[in-house]
């Protein structure tokens, strides 16, 4: 199964393909029949939920994302799309990733939608967003409890795509 990587300047999501499993798992979302992919992002709660762009980043939305804040999953639905990084994972593999996601939020506490694009969602998450403990991290940690290697410290974009390189 080949997933996705969508990056920004700083940040990295996962792009789900939607099979009938990521369907079922994540029905809760009430994904439109049109999608293909389900972006899948984790992230700090000030940064995420009142940030457009890296434009309009406050002074305390960026402190709060060095020091220390609670994390938010962050969901969109995308059409047809070519991603240009993607990682082939077996069907097992998948499955733990799917279920890492699903053990990561917290469907019961929404925190908001459509922040930063028409149909994004956003959901509690286990654990705190900071400066060491990165989205890019995120990524890495959710790999290896699908039962990927992948690199140790991958705090930036550049080290997801480095790492994704070594360990293909």
């Amino acid at each position: 199964m080949r997933v996705g990587l969508l990056q920004g300047a700083i940040h990295t999501d996962f792009l789900l393909p939607l099979d009938k499993a990521t369907r079922r798992d994540f029905a809760t979302l009430d994904l439109p029949e049109t999608a293909r992919w389900l972006a899948v992002g984790w992230g700090a709660r000030e940064f995420y939920t009142t940030v457009g762009g890296y434009r309009e980043v406050s002074r305390s939305a960026l402190w709060r994302a060095i020091k220390g804040d609670r994390a938010v999953m962050r969901f969109e639905p995308f059409g047809e799309y070519t991603p240009e990084l993607s990682i082939e994972l077996d069907s097992l593999e998948y499955e733990r990733l799917r279920k890492s996601i699903l053990s990561d939020t917290d469907f019961a506490q929404p925190v908001g939608a459509g922040l930063l694009r028409e149909g994004d969602r956003y959901f509690a998450a286990q654990g705190n967003f900071n400066a060491i403990n990165t989205c890019n991290q995120w990524i890495s940690r959710s790999l290896k409890r699908a039962g990927r290697r992948f690199g140790l410290w991958t705090q930036t974009t550049w080290a997801v795509r480095l790492s994704l390189a070594v360990h293909r």
